[in-house]
Formats: structure tokens, sequence, C-alpha cells
């Protein structure tokens, strides 16, 4: 049976060149999510068990991403160093197969995919707890780079250090993170120092280093996803500690172009509104008047004068829509600028 299953995974490996070089001829993207939303959805609709539908999902996951790799080397850039939440997210959505890029900031991924340097980057994009993540919102400000797909991450945090919880005198963790944990810290560790840091991936660098130095350094503890701790040699002193048992961050797949439509699809735009009374209201009235479904409104600033907003929104449907498009023309009518960002598979 085995030899059987290897037979028929390269025999489907024969085909994805074949669709390859087809992509290749009409300079369509390698990586497809409807393709893959389609996929799932399918193994999905076809498992009779006794294997889980996470599992099958595991095995195609690997699967898919290294028939990718037989198209075309792939590069993906994500907030480093390996650990970060922005990691476990990339690895969910490609796999084992692909080429990993850390970078220092998520301006930095943004960077690399638009200057071509990466294929595709992963950035958090809004968090259930938090709402929108601003650093990424305002990075579509400043680069020309699409949404092509989005990632729907369950958080959950641990706290890890290499020495007892009552020894604990400062605790290291990304703002987001501490913020996610502020009650079960104030309720369990009153009197500890919290240092933020970049990212839990570097929060965890610093206390192994700490605790490897001796002294008053291994007092430290990191708040990150617990499977940090042996990667570092550390412990885990306490699992689950985020305020919110449902805490789910979604993650967007940026690249040069967004994606062909899908079954259920979501857009995302930029609006730039005129300072004046009314002007929001304005920008909105078309989406009530399409029945479009708004998912999410965030307020950023222009960072160009002093007071001017911008608006990220998202909504239900694919820009290639006629509806859509015909809401999005009057949505345009209304803005002093209007800067579509993707259109991409949305996750349940």
């Amino acid at each position: 049976m085995d030899s059987k299953i290897v037979e028929l995974l390269n025999e489907r490996a024969k085909i994805v060149l074949k669709i390859g070089e087809i992509k290749k001829q009409n300079g369509a993207q390698v990586y497809a999510p409807n393709r893959e939303q389609e996929v799932y959805s399918r193994i999905i609709s076809q498992n009779k068990g006794p294997l889980t539908n996470d599992c099958l999902m595991a095995i195609y996951r690997e699967l898919m991403a290294g028939s990718l790799i037989l198209e075309k080397a792939i590069k993906v850039s994500y907030l480093g160093p390996e650990g970060t939440f922005s990691y476990f997210a990339a690895k969910q959505k490609f796999g084992s197969s692909v080429e990993y890029v850390p970078v220092r900031g998520i301006d930095d991924v943004f960077r690399d995919v638009a200057a071509g340097r990466s294929d595709y980057g992963i950035v958090p994009a809004e968090n259930s707890t938090e709402g929108g993540i601003r650093e990424t919102l305002n990075m579509f400000v400043e680069f020309d780079v699409k949404v092509c797909a989005e990632i729907i991450l369950p958080i959950h945090h641990a706290l890890i250090a290499s020495c007892m919880k009552e020894e604990i005198k400062k605790v290291y963790s990304k703002p987001q993170i501490l913020s996610q944990c502020k009650n079960w810290l104030a309720n369990n560790l009153p009197r500890v120092e919290l240092i933020e840091v970049s990212s839990s991936a570097e929060a965890a660098c610093i206390v192994a280093d700490a605790a490897k130095a001796g002294k008053e350094g291994r007092y430290s503890a990191v708040i990150a996803n617990a499977e940090i701790a042996q990667q570092h040699g550390l412990n885990i002193l306490c699992k689950n500690i985020e305020d919110n048992p449902n805490n789910i961050t979604r993650f967007f797949i940026l690249s040069k172009e967004y994606g062909a439509p899908s079954e259920k699809d979501r857009t995302a735009v930029m609006c730039y509104i005129k300072n004046r009374a009314g002007a929001l209201l304005e920008m909105l009235e078309p989406f009530k008047t399409f029945n479009i479904n708004l998912t999410n409104i965030e307020a950023l600033p222009t960072r160009k004068k002093a007071w001017e907003y911008c608006f990220y929104l998202d909504f239900e449907g694919h820009v290639s829509n006629e509806t859509i498009k015909n809401a999005l023309n009057e949505v345009s009518k209304r803005c002093s600028d209007m800067k579509i960002l993707g259109s991409f598979p949305k996750c349940d």
C-alpha cells in the first residue's frame, strides 16, 4: 500500500509540473490560494475517517508545499527569529519545503516583498483581543504590495523560564503579548518588571542567554508559544495564560499580486477621505446600498498632515465581482484617494 501511495504522489507531482509550465506561459502566479482552499474543502468533504480533518490537512499542506517548489524556489519573509507566532503561521500555510527568511521588523517583511527579494511575506493583521495591528496596517500606506491570502492562528501563551515561578523578577515579551496576558500577570506576578522587546522569539533568546550567564540574570522569564521552550533549553512553568481563551490572530500573506476568486473571499482597501463633516458616512454608504458586509474598519494617521486620517476597510467579496466593482466605484468617487490592497480567500 505504501509503495502505491508513493507512486500516486509522484504522479500528482508530474501533473503539477505540467500545470506549472502552463502557468509560466500565461504569466500566472505559482502559488494559488483559491486553488489551495478548494483542495482543502474537497478533502475534508471526502474524509470518512478515522484520520481527522486536521491530520489530512497537515499531510496535504506538506504535499502542496513540496509540489510548489518543483515549479519554483519560494522565499517567504516573516518577523523573526524562528519561533515567533509569525513563523508558526508561515509554517501552517507553506509547510517545511520553502525557504524562510527571518527579518527584524514588520516593515522589513513589506520591504522584502516590494523589492522582490522574497516571493511572499507573513505579517500579523488583526487580533481578536487587541484589534487591528497598526504597525502592519500603516505599512500599506508606504509600500505597494498586495494581500493574496490570510491565515487564522489560535494564539496561546506560556510562561517560560529556567527558574521557579516564585523567583521571577523580570518578564520579557513583545507589547501585544504582555497586553494579552495583563490580568494573569497582575494576579500571578504583580511585582515583576515587564520588559518589551520586538518579538517573543527575541525574548526567549534574551532569557536563555541570561540563564546561561547565571546570577541575577537567571531570574528572568519569557511569555511566548510553548513550543519555543525546548528550542532554548527552558522550562514551561504555566500554559494558556492569555486572558482571552479565544485569542486568535489573523495574518496576511503579502505578494506582488492578489489571486483569483474563490467561493468565499474578502477584499481589503485603504480609503483617504476629505477632512469635512459627513465625509466618513458618505464613503461608507455604498456598502449599505450594495448590501456588502464590512468585516473591519480602522482609522490610521496618513503621516502626511496632522489630524489627517485614512481608513483601512475589509469586506466580504472579491474585487472581480460586478457588485464589488460597482460599490468600489462609488466609494472612490467619495474619497480623495483609494487603494485596493487585495482580494483573498476568506478563512472561517
